[in-house]
């Protein structure tokens, strides 16, 4: 009897461990540093990545900044984040879902009215770099078209690193430390008050195509790929397209938000239904 008890023991703590899920870490960045960034992570887990990921995994939500979160992408840990743009550097270190999680109007050029009143709308960076100016940038972002571009001008770019970088970046700039600084304008809307922002003016960049993707991206683990996997299946639901939808509507003009979901049936095959 102590035998067949003990195999029962057994058995239950097996089939126990057998059912247990693994963690994966959501990675999403303190972007402003206030209770903005808990609920747009609370709305992705609840509308998508718990979802598309809770029954194979047990979710931690996980705040931290953008160079921690890149660099624990890039590791072992078994981790994700909801929205990352994709770079031939981090790509390949990081797992990339096959359809963008999001798609970004372009970050803009913002100076001092002053400064800036001058120039064409779009400007060059390369242009501005050649007159000596100086840009202020994010050490952990990308910034895509101009990552080359920062790199080759290092005595023009001030590199910011550390907590809250884009606060640094914006006080930098209203205080003339820098010449530019290349941002979104909700983020600089986040972190300066009205009489802040009215000093300011804004241009579009030459060197950018009109729209930027946001990838769900995972560390490069068995749980990473498995995740990858999950998320490239949901995309493809219509709870995700309905999601899809929604975030892509908040901050745009209609004629904007068209343009984006055409993009999205038209490359990835995704279909929204009419309100």
């Amino acid at each position: 009897m102590r035998l067949i008890g003990f195999i029962v023991i057994l058995f239950t703590l097996n089939t126990a461990t057998a059912k247990e899920k693994p963690k994966l870490t959501i990675l999403s960045h303190a972007y402003y540093d206030n209770e903005v960034d808990t609920q747009t992570l609370t709305r992705h887990l609840d509308n998508v990545l718990q979802p598309a990921l809770a029954d194979h995994f047990n979710l931690v939500p996980d705040l931290t900044n953008h160079a921690r979160l890149m660099k624990r992408l890039a590791s072992n840990e078994p981790s994700c984040t909801f929205n990352a743009i994709k770079s031939p550097k981090r790509a390949k270190n990081m797992l990339f879902s096959t359809i963008p999680t999001f798609m970004h109007v372009q970050r803009e050029i913002f100076a001092l009215n002053e400064t800036i009143q001058d120039e064409l709308n779009p400007v060059s960076v390369v242009t501005l770099l050649n007159k000596k100016r100086i840009f202020g940038v994010i050490g952990s972002a990308s910034y895509r078209e101009l990552d080359t571009v920062f790199a080759n001008q290092k005595t023009n770019v001030a590199y910011i690193y550390g907590e809250n970088a884009f606060l640094q970046l914006s006080l930098l700039l209203m205080n003339k430390r820098i010449d530019y600084i290349i941002a979104y304008r909700e983020a600089l809307e986040a972190h300066l008050s009205s009489e802040q922002l009215a000093r300011l003016t804004s241009r579009k960049i030459a060197e950018y195509p009109e729209f930027i993707d946001g990838f769900f991206t995972c560390s490069k683990t068995p749980e990473g790929r498995k995740a990858i996997q999950l998320m490239d299946s949901f995309m493809l639901s219509e709870r995700m397209a309905k999601y899809l939808k929604q975030i892509h509507k908040e901050g745009n003009s209609e004629q904007v938000l068209n343009s984006m979901l055409e993009t999205y049936s038209n490359k990835y095959g995704i279909l929204f239904q009419n309100d």
